[in-house]
């Protein structure tokens, strides 16, 4: 049984820095209901280290050079005009995010891929800062309502026409129904057994949305980040660009460096480069991160990743060689969006990582994550609050035929075996046989979920992330020619 029904004007869902700006811009002349699995704090955006990629000094940067990083780093599969209008607006972002009261440092930080210093950060905690900031300011607006601990389950649709979602909470089924949705869900790092990734990223909207015949696009380009702590424990501790941009090298058990013989830009190459360079350099042995000197202001600059190495292995960011390994980061592809944030089904949009812009085509440029949600939400934003009086909610007498489990169902085993067959068949290096097996095997698995209309938490992300899985792996699969972070043998 359903619960009453609440309606609204907008329902955002989702509290990364994509949702949290969508739903602040909107607040501003309608109502805004923002739902989000966890708590508010728990996403991608809260571990966002390097900071938000924006030209700002005119003197030395420009935004045809932005413009040319971020087609070189996608493999010039990216949509120019896309690229353009992200790149352009961030200026205006930085700015609209120091008016919110974030306070960035006045130094401007080098990452791979990039031509030159334009990250703006707050440390190595840009994404913490961001995020709490966005916050208090969602908690003060008298227009946002926020529903904590709201699993999205599925989306209310009729017509190819959203009209809200159903959520799993508080062991019940609740309805929200809106004029407009907008799905800001975030990434998939979960599906892997190694990722950067909070525990919430299981690709829910994805998979409500395909579930819906919502467009999806780019699923294969999965970026692994080459430089996290080679810990067991996932999420592993993510060591940020920024750190070689301020003298860090990449080195083997000798202590050589050896990213000069894989590309000219060597340490600062984009992602996928350096991540294939470790994976065929981690054959022969251990890889590391290490300052050449004994740089002990490193510690002020980048504190979070210093207190998590030596908490984690009683390590010295300033001095000992850290060992790294690529790990599951960030989903390039996802629900395609137009230069608006609008899918292929009317009134409903996505933001953030769990869409497919255009922006990053084969491969993610360093920092232009945070910079692509902040703009497609105030595209999203502006769009809704043209168009949402033209969407009336049809739906109000729906029921729902969803049931809340009445036993326990012990997934975890299950879930582990999708992340290894993923990590294992659907990682960094991918073979035709091995992307043909991991259909199979993950079809398996189907039949040992509990039926489509049982649910519970546990149930709907393990079914979430077998289904994320398998678009994946078809999508890799059905693209034979390695390109950007989609590496064919």
């Amino acid at each position: 049984m359903s619960e009453k029904n609440i309606q609204t004007d907008v329902l955002v869902i989702g509290s990364g820095i994509g949702g949290l700006l969508t739903a602040l811009r909107c607040s501003k002349k309608i109502k805004v209901t923002l739902a989000t699995k966890s708590t508010l704090s728990q996403t991608s955006t809260r571990l966002a280290q390097g900071g938000i990629a924006a030209v700002q000094d005119f003197t030395t940067d420009s935004f045809e050079e932005h413009h040319a990083d971020t087609l070189r780093a996608g493999h010039a599969i990216n949509k120019p005009k896309i690229v353009k209008q992200v790149v352009e607006m961030g200026p205006e972002i930085i700015t609209l995010l120091k008016t919110i009261g974030v306070e960035f440092d006045e130094s401007l930080h080098l990452e791979g891929g990039h031509t030159h210093h334009r990250i703006a950060h707050v440390k190595d905690m840009t994404g913490k800062v961001i995020e709490e900031t966005l916050i208090r300011a969602v908690r003060k607006s008298k227009n946002i309502s926020v529903h904590e601990h709201m699993l999205a389950i599925d989306l209310l649709h009729k017509n190819n026409i959203c009209q809200g979602a159903t959520f799993f909470s508080n062991n019940k089924v609740v309805a929200i129904e809106a004029r407009e949705t907008v799905l800001a869900t975030g990434g998939v790092g979960q599906v892997y057994l190694h990722t950067t990734n909070p525990i919430v990223a299981t690709g829910d909207g994805i998979s409500i949305a395909n579930r819906a015949g919502v467009k999806t696009e780019g699923l294969e380009f999965i970026q692994f980040h080459p430089t996290a702590l080679d810990e067991s424990k996932s999420p592993q501790l993510l060591l940020s660009e920024a750190l070689r941009g301020a003298g860090a090298h990449i080195v083997n058990t000798k202590g050589e460096r050896f990213m000069k013989k894989y590309d000219e830009r060597g340490d600062l190459s984009p992602r996928d480069i350096v991540t294939k360079a470790i994976f065929e350099e981690h054959k022969k042995g251990q890889v590391y991160l290490q300052f050449e000197e004994n740089k002990k202001s490193i510690h002020k600059e980048f504190p979070t990743i210093s207190a998590g190495i030596k908490q984690k292995m009683n390590l010295d960011l300033a001095k000992d060689m850290i060992p790294i390994t690529p790990v599951a980061h960030y989903l390039c592809g996802g629900i395609k969006t137009n230069a608006n944030g609008e899918t292929s089904m009317k009134h409903l949009f996505a933001v953030g990582e769990c869409a497919s812009t255009g922006l990053h085509g084969a491969n993610r440029l360093a920092s232009n994550s945070l910079l692509e949600a902040a703009v497609f939400a105030t595209k999203t934003a502006d769009t809704v609050l043209k168009n949402y009086t033209k969407n009336k909610i049809r739906l109000s007498d729906k029921t729902t035929r969803l049931t809340p489990a009445t036993q326990t169902y012990k997934l975890k085993s299950l879930r582990k075996k999708i992340q290894t067959i993923m990590w294992e068949k659907v990682g960094i290096l991918r073979t035709t046989d091995g992307l043909k097996s991991a259909v199979h095997d993950l079809n398996l698995i189907r039949p040992l979920l509990p039926p489509p209309h049982i649910i519970n938490e546990e149930i709907s992300t393990t079914r979430n992330l077998l289904e994320v899985s398998l678009l994946i792996a078809k999508a890799a699969l059905a693209r034979k020619k390695s390109i950007g972070c989609h590496w064919r043998a």
